[in-house]
């Protein structure tokens, strides 16, 4: 079966977008690559309000590519069927069977050669993560660290369950609508910046760690200004910068004081706050998402079932009766919010 038929196959049997390459390759003496023929991308953060970290799932054929390299730092996950991997390392040509969730890493700027073997007639899958190295830069000077001296490695590995953990909840956002919020974004990139550098350098770093959660007065100034900004297009930089933290060791400690991330928690508030306002009978569904900073009206819709176990329509049409009493968390308690 030729690569176009096949391609017209997984077409018939399911319906995709087709997406542009948001994760370019180059060529070792700075060409741009086209986009590969045999590779599709059928999904993609690309045009989200954060690009920093890019997300594509592409379903592929065989593929070899030599001499070549990222601009980003890239992660491969394969999602699909096993694929017999050959690589270069140390001048010497390897050969590996990468099984579902298996993990390969490109560093920035660094040529590599690789070839994909497939069955015939079998498409292959992986998402491909790539990570601004600035962006990266900025969260290892965050952590304490000399962004200079850490040198990343091109690495395989069998899997990696807290990448494979960042990568899937990155695509269930992007399918879901929830990556086009800073704040989800965000803390993904965050989380991933940071086992990068943790775990895929040619040395581990040594990150310094706090324990106990915020400080008292760091944790009423993030709640105040969380709940003075609903409406705005929050962030955790934003948010972290208040308290004057970093946005890692904001994030860590912030759930370790209210047991929910900081994303999770401006959901929350944000979804009673628009309950608050639905309750008033003067703002339409629509009208009230906006007001308190969701994407737009189906965003609200799925929270709010979510948290109260019933849409806002049915809301409107039977008021707080129909709501069943939630338990106050700690939080909640101590500082008479939400």
């Amino acid at each position: 079966m030729s690569a176009s038929r096949a391609f017209d196959l997984v077409d018939k049997v399911r319906t995709t977008m087709n997406y542009p390459h948001s994760i370019p390759l180059w060529r070792a003496n700075g060409e741009l690559l086209p986009s590969n023929a045999f590779s599709q991308v059928i999904l993609s953060s690309a045009g989200t309000k954060w690009n920093d970290v890019v997300l594509e799932q592409h379903d592929f054929l065989s593929i070899e590519l030599a001499d070549v390299m990222y601009k980003q730092h890239v992660f491969v996950i394969n999602v699909g069927h096993p694929i017999t991997c050959e690589f270069k390392k140390k001048g010497r040509f390897r050969r590996v069977l990468k099984e579902r969730d298996a993990i390969s890493f490109f560093p920035s700027s660094a040529p590599f050669f690789l070839r994909l073997k497939l069955e015939r007639d079998v498409f292959g899958a992986f998402i491909r993560l790539g990570l601004d190295p600035i962006f990266v830069s900025r969260i290892a000077e965050g952590l304490g660290l000399d962004s200079d001296r850490i040198e990343l490695v091109e690495q395989r590995r069998e899997t990696d369950l807290a990448l494979r953990h960042i990568a899937l909840a990155w695509r269930a956002g992007v399918r879901t609508g929830d990556a086009g919020d800073r704040m989800y974004a965000e803390g993904l990139s965050t989380a991933l910046a940071v086992r990068l550098l943790r775990e895929y350098g040619a040395a581990r770093p040594e990150l310094k760690r706090r324990y106990g959660g915020l400080p008292g007065k760091k944790l009423v100034r993030a709640v105040e200004y969380i709940q003075d900004q609903l409406d705005t297009d929050l962030t955790i930089s934003g948010i972290a910068q208040a308290v004057c933290m970093s946005p890692y060791h904001f994030m860590r400690l912030f759930k370790e004081s209210t047991g929910q991330s900081p994303y999770q928690y401006v959901i929350e508030a944000r979804v009673r706050k628009a309950k608050e306002l639905l309750a008033t009978g003067k703002l339409t569904i629509s009208e009230a998402a906006h007001h308190v900073g969701f994407v737009d009206q189906s965003h609200l819709t799925r929270h709010f079932k979510r948290v109260f176990g019933m849409p806002p329509k049915t809301f409107l049409s039977c008021g707080e009766s129909c709501l069943l009493p939630k338990k106050r968390t700690k939080l909640q308690e101590n500082y008479n919010i939400l």
